[in-house]
């Protein structure tokens, strides 16, 4: 059972940007999260050669949020540093492609893994879940394909 499986209350925001100065320095609070994501995003941070520090931190198990501390510096000497929201976003998607291919090869391997994940999602359809997955109406998901993604676009706006 997770942190998050036992706690009495939610996160009073779901994505809050903290910081001010330059955008290439922010801190990313991630409501109804705990390690697993904090731990899991920082290890993919950095592995990229722009992020100079990243972080993380669950400030109270009773507390629940992850936050995301990343730093960024310049590729090159004369280049601006990316901000620390394009790089968060770069990641988070890096991190997304790594646990589809992990699912993909584990229900190759079984089958009955992949029938739970289809039964799971229609459960949260019927439950009323139903989340942005940033796709558009053209766009046909696989069979039982299901794609979530963190929003940061507007986290730029923020800053």
């Amino acid at each position: 059972m997770s942190v998050n499986e036992v706690r009495l209350q939610k996160a009073p925001d779901a994505f809050v940007v903290r910081g001010s100065g330059p955008a290439s320095s922010r801190t990313f609070c991630i409501g109804d999260e705990d390690h697993t994501l904090g731990n899991a995003v920082r290890h993919i941070l950095m592995k990229n050669s722009v992020v100079g520090f990243s972080g993380y931190s669950v400030p109270h198990p009773a507390e629940p949020v992850v936050q995301i501390r990343v730093q960024t510096v310049a590729a090159t000497k004369g280049q601006e540093a990316p901000t620390a929201a394009e790089t968060l976003k770069e990641a988070c998607q890096t991190l997304h492609s790594q646990c589809d291919i992990v699912l993909e090869k584990l229900e190759e391997m079984l089958p009955e893994v992949r029938e739970d994940r289809i039964r799971m999602e229609k459960i949260l359809l019927e439950d009323g879940f139903d989340d942005d997955d940033g796709m558009d109406e053209d766009d046909e998901p696989m069979e039982g394909e299901h794609e979530t993604e963190i929003k940061l676009e507007d986290a730029s706006m923020m800053m």
